[in-house]
Order: C-alpha cells, then sequence, then structure tokens
C-alpha cells in the first residue's frame, strides 16, 4: 500500500506508469515470497519428524568396518561382493535409471540456453496485375524468394520457472543415485545371507549324513542283540524306522543347496547351475555386538531415508515451478541472414529481425491452477513417505537387535539342551543294555540329541542372518564409493 499512496502524488501520466512498474514488482515479488514459503514449508515439516534418543533393542560396543562384510574376516565372501558390485543385473538397471535421469536433467536445463536455428527457405508465388495495355485485362506476375540465415531465440527466466524445473531433474538424479545405493546395500547383505546359508546347508546335509552313520552302527548293535536273544524283533524295526525318517532328510536338504545355489548365481549374474567353489564347512563364529550408534545416526548413513528427503526437496521445486507458470513469459527472438529474388544475389542482401514479447494467460479452463495443486499433492505424499521411511528405518534396527538378542539366548539354551541331551541318551542307552528299560527310551533319546543338533545348526545359521540383517540396517558411507565396472553405460 506504501507504494500506491507514494504514486498519488505524481503527475497522471507518471503515475499510471508507476502503479503497472510498481504492480508488476508486487507480482514478482508476491511470486517469490509465495514459492519460498512453499519450499520452506515442506522441508521445516520434513525435519520436524520426531527421532527417538536411542534404540530400546540395546546396543553392542565393538566397531563395525565400513564395508561390515570384512568383520567376517572371509575372503571368499569379500570376492562374491566385489562381484555382485560388478555383475549385479538390478544394479546394472539402476545405473540405467541414472543415465535416463542425466539426460533428462540435461534436456530440462536446455531451456535456460537460446535456441539457435539454421533456417532456409525458397518460395514462389504468382500475383495478377492489371495489364498496362487494357484495364479488363490481368497479367500474372512470377515471384521468387530465397532466404538464409541463423535464428535465435531465448525465453527469459524471470520467474525462476526453468531454473526450478532444472533443480528439481538435478535433485531426481541425486536421489535415482541414492536408490543405486539402497540397492547395493540390499543385494549385498542378500549375497552374504545366501552364502552362509549355502554353508549351513552344506554343514546340514554333513551332519546329517554323519547321523545317518551313527544310525547304522546302532542298527548293528541292536540286530546283534537280537540274533543273541537280548533284544526283540519290534526293537530292530523301530531303529530302521529311526534310520529311515533321518535318511529322508537328505533329498530336501540337497533340493535346498540348489535353491540357494540358483539365488547366488542370480545375484552375481551367472548361470544359476554354475557351481559355486570353495565352500567352508562350518559356519564362523561372530565377533562381539557392533554397536548401533544413536538413531538421528540412521538420517545419514541410509541411502532411502536420504533419497526420500531428496525427492522432498525435488517436489519443492516443481511447486516453485507450477506457480511460476502461472505469471508472464517474456522472451526474446532474432534472426539474421540473407534473402533475395535469385541464388545468385542471396548474399547481397541481409536481413535482419529482433522481436521482444510477453505473454500471459488469461484463460485456460484452470490447467495451471490444477497443475499447482498436484504438484502440491506430489509434495504431501513424497512428505508421508519420508516419515514413513524413517520410522521403517528405525524399526528394521529395532527389530535386528531384539532378534539378534533373543536368538543368541535361545543358542545358549540349544546348547544347554544339547548336553543334556548326551547325557540322556548315555544313561537311557546303559539302562536298555543292563535290561532296566525298553528300546524306546534309547530312540526317543537318540532322535531327541540328532534333532537338537540339527536345530543348534539352524540357530546359529539365523544368528548370522540376523547380524547381517542388522549391519545393513544400520546403513553406512561405503555406498558413496561404487562406480561401474563395466563400459555398457559409458556416454560418448
Amino acid at each position: 500500500m506504501g507504494l500506491l499512496q507514494k504514486a498519488e502524488n505524481i503527475l497522471p501520466a507518471e503515475r499510471s506508469m508507476n502503479q503497472k512498474r510498481n504492480l508488476f514488482f508486487l507480482l514478482f515479488l508476491s511470486a517469490m515470497l509465495f514459492s519460498c514459503s512453499l519450499n520452506s514449508s515442506l522441508s521445516d515439516t520434513a525435519e520436524s519428524v520426531a527421532i527417538p534418543e536411542s534404540y530400546v533393542g540395546g546396543s553392542g560396543e565393538s566397531v563395525l568396518p565400513e564395508k561390515w562384510w570384512e568383520a567376517f574376516e572371509d575372503e571368499r565372501l569379500s570376492s562374491l561382493v566385489e562381484e555382485l558390485l560388478s555383475a549385479n543385473l538390478d544394479l546394472e538397471q539402476a545405473w540405467a535409471r541414472i543415465d535416463q535421469a542425466e539426460a533428462l536433467a540435461v534436456q530440462t536445463g536446455s531451456a535456460l540456453l537460446p535456441g539457435i536455428a539454421l533456417e532456409g527457405a525458397t518460395s514462389r508465388a504468382r500475383i495478377y496485375t492489371p495489364s498496362s495495355s487494357s484495364a479488363d485485362s490481368m497479367v500474372p506476375v512470377h515471384t521468387r524468394q530465397h532466404t538464409l540465415g541463423l535464428a535465435a531465440s531465448y525465453e527469459i527466466d524471470l520467474w525462476g520457472r526453468t531454473r526450478s524445473s532444472k533443480k528439481a531433474s538435478m535433485l531426481d538424479v541425486e536421489a535415482v543415485r541414492l536408490d543405486l545405493e539402497t540397492a547395493a546395500m540390499s543385494l549385498t547383505a542378500q549375497v552374504a545371507q545366501d552364502w552362509y546359508s549355502l554353508i549351513e546347508h552344506k554343514a546340514q546335509l554333513e551332519l546329517v549324513q554323519n547321523q545317518v552313520k551313527a544310525s547304522s552302527k546302532q542298527l548293528d548293535l541292536v540286530k546283534l542283540r537280537f540274533s543273541r536273544g537280548l533284544a526283540s524283533a519290534l526293537d530292530v524295526y523301530q531303529q530302521r524306522q529311526q534310520l529311515a525318517s533321518l535318511t529322508s532328510q537328505r533329498p530336501l536338504i540337497e533340493a535346498q543347496i540348489s535353491i540357494v545355489t540358483h539365488q547366488l548365481n542370480v545375484l552375481l549374474g551367472k548361470d544359476p547351475n554354475t557351481p559355486v567353489e570353495n565352500i567352508p564347512d562350518t559356519l564362523p563364529e561372530l565377533w562381539p555386538r557392533p554397536a548401533a550408534g544413536l538413531p538421528a545416526d540412521l538420517l545419514t548413513h541410509r541411502p532411502d531415508v536420504k533419497a526420500s528427503m531428496i525427492r522432498i526437496k525435488a517436489a519443492e521445486k516443481r511447486i516453485a515451478s507450477a506457480v511460476s507458470e502461472r505469471f508472464p513469459r517474456i522472451s526474446i527472438s532474432a534472426s539474421r541472414g540473407y534473402g533475395a529474388e535469385s541464388f545468385a544475389e542471396m548474399f547481397d542482401r541481409m536481413i535482419w529481425n529482433v522481436v521482444g514479447g510477453a505473454a500471459v494467460s488469461l484463460y485456460e479452463g484452470g490447467a495451471r491452477s490444477a497443475e499447482v495443486r498436484r504438484t502440491e499433492a506430489v509434495g504431501k505424499e513424497r512428505l508421508y513417505a519420508y516419515a514413513k521411511t524413517v520410522l521403517e528405518a528405525f524399526a528394521e534396527v529395532e527389530g535386528a537387535l531384539k532378534r539378534e538378542q533373543k536368538q543368541i539366548e535361545y543358542v545358549g539354551r540349544l546348547r544347554e539342551q544339547l548336553e543334556l541331551s548326551q547325557s540322556t541318551l548315555e544313561r537311557a542307552y546303559t539302562q536298555y543294555v543292563n535290561g532296566l528299560s525298553d528300546y524306546l527310551a534309547v530312540l526317543s533319546a537318540l532322535n531327541s540329541l540328532q534333532q537338537t543338533q540339527r536345530e543348534l545348526l539352524a540357530a546359529r545359521s539365523d544368528l548370522i542372518s540376523y547380524r547381517i540383517a542388522l549391519c545393513r540396517s544400520l546403513g553406512g558411507t561405503w555406498t558413496t564409493e561404487i562406480e561401474r565396472k563395466n563400459n555398457a553405460g559409458d556416454k560418448s
């Protein structure tokens, strides 16, 4: 209002001109302030997402290496991870999506530069003019025109519409790159889990084979006792049944080995039937629980969280661009070249032209307003997606901490159970040999011992899987060093 009050003291002609100038300035200022308010509101809301101060599930104290799989001290696993990062097909797709995003960013930013075109045209026309000999007759006159020159056009980005679009596209590139890093983290964890699952199933197969040998020896002893009249035929049949039940486990374990082998090879971009070599016989012992840090660290260590925030910022820029679309467009075009009626005289006559103009949409059926509302809705969607991603990240870490903690307890209980099962089998067999009990007690103790052995091995494998899940959920910055290993995506 102050600007309009000052304008009342100026001469009418100047007052009218200044009013237009002031109105133009106020429109510009309001557009900038409105755009800034939209940009800040989403970011401020995203940064206000509640973050817990610590993890309820507790934490360890050991320092986790930046490349967490190195803590296993398994050279074969490290080589598998290197193969993954260079040959995984999901990552190759992610690299291709980065190329697409970069190309779109260049395409969007090209509007900030003037467009230059080489133009050429030739025309021929026939015009009828009154005859000099007779006023009632018309004489055709043939004309030709040839032109050749350069034309340039440029739209002044007064309201920042194009700059906002370009920035949004550049942020899209960052987000897609972070998507690749997120995929790399998940795939690395999957490779580690498949690798140790393969080791576990191989160990399970060897354990079952050893149990089959032990049960076979036990069957021989029962047969010997039966031949001497010290055991019944029922004892022999019970032991044979136990041995058959144990033998039936082998095909299932062998099938699991094949399935995991196929999964691992697909992750590495290989033929699923490629043999996996140098598989250890036993699972590794885990190092002490790693320190989980603070929940706030996930905002910088998790690429999926960072990508979600980047997409909020991209949405802010697109809102600003949509708002700017409602304001006048100012453009300049110029051309310079040559024109003549014949090619021989083409370069004897120069033609140039400069045009400046502004365009204001008076009515478009609410299309621009609808686009503003759409981009604002996209921004809200991205905001809710960010909040969900943050909450899921916290939940993943809490869940991994709690699962590992309880799994450690479970493994400890199984070890105790294994010792008791061994003692129970020895006592049951002693009583059976001394005629103090039937063979069913021995058979029950033997089944319990062998089942506990298999459960303990599976529980140790699950514990490793939970540790891998914890390492993945904590994130890291090692993914920022990932580079394309082949030339498939090189740009000329």
